[in-house]
């Protein structure tokens, strides 16, 4: 582990910015995050916030432990098309419910540093959605609720692309945005592993629960959701779902199981009186001014790093 972060920062060190020249990838770098962003300078800055922002929203929605310290991120933010000559892609697990503006990417992690590459989107505002998707799914990885359910996981990695990220430090999740399907299941349908095949529309419907679940948790008071999230840690540790319930939240199944629809019916009849509104208190530091890099440059380094973490295309 502590080896390939020594190898990261060897081929990061040898890199040279370029002077005088007009490219369109840039980095950043601050002690916590490096980022490589096609693009302008404008551009690159955004994305080491919006990855700053987002470790903010996973620490106080992930309900992290004080002591706990999340390791550097690096981060490559270009062309999908790039992306996919190097990176073999991982599929989206059954009953993934995805934005499609998050496009794809991959991303790794060891105890000393986590790795993300995204695609770039170009529609306004939604920029960084695959950025938010990956690197989401990444904390979600960490500290306790890797334990989690498989779906729960899904569904709090949704949370984290859906959401708008602005300064200072700011989350917001609109309800409209998690409206979907009609039909979804009850908890103890989707926190248990799913059997057998089934068809698209039936995992799709399964994603959009665990979506629902996650939101639900997200906009509970910080309180209950470290109950629920213990909840979901004791699940995910093996526990029965009825005696994590009735251990973490005093609620029988029964009455957990009506909690959830009860939400979730209220989310479809009014969705806007719905949503995960937060202000983090952590401060999100200047960016110092990005240096450019050439295509070569770049494309050295993403070829070196997938052949490190063993996903390269070929």
């Amino acid at each position: 582990m502590r080896q390939l972060l020594r190898d990261l920062l060897a081929i990061w060190l040898a890199v040279t910015p370029l002077v005088g020249r007009a490219e369109t990838y840039w980095q950043v770098q601050q002690p916590s995050v490096i980022v490589i962003v096609e693009g302008n300078r404008d551009a690159a800055k955004a994305a080491a916030e919006t990855a700053l922002r987002l470790r903010s929203a996973a620490r106080a929605l992930l309900s992290w432990p004080d002591g706990y310290h999340e390791p550097p991120v690096l981060a490559f933010v270009v062309n999908e098309r790039l992306l996919r000559r190097t990176f073999k892609f991982p599929p989206d697990p059954p009953g993934a419910y995805a934005d499609e503006t998050a496009r794809h990417g991959t991303w790794g992690r060891t105890d000393s540093l986590a790795v993300v590459a995204a695609a770039m989107g170009y529609e306004r505002g939604r920029e960084f959605r695959s950025l938010q998707r990956m690197y989401g799914e990444a904390l979600v990885d960490a500290e306790s609720s890797h334990d989690w359910p498989v779906c729960a996981k899904q569904g709090m990695t949704m949370v984290f692309t859906g959401a708008e990220l602005t300064p200072p430090n700011h989350f917001y999740l609109a309800g409209t945005r998690v409206v979907g399907y009609q039909s979804f299941w009850n908890p103890e349908e989707v926190l248990t592993p799913a059997d057998g095949r089934a068809s698209q529309w039936l995992t799709d419907e399964r994603g959009y629960s665990c979506y629902l679940l996650s939101f639900m948790i997200a906009s509970a008071a910080p309180e209950e959701r470290v109950a629920l999230e213990r909840m979901l840690t004791a699940v995910g540790r093996g526990a029965p779902l009825s005696t994590a319930t009735a251990s973490e939240l005093h609620q029988t199944l029964p009455e957990f199981t009506d909690r959830y629809r009860e939400f979730s019916r209220a989310l479809r009849l009014a969705p806007r009186f719905h949503e995960v509104h937060e202000e983090f208190p952590e401060k999100i530091p200047p960016m110092p001014e990005p240096s450019a890099l050439s295509a070569a440059q770049v494309r050295g380094l993403m070829e070196n790093l997938c052949a490190k973490l063993q996903n390269c295309r070929n």
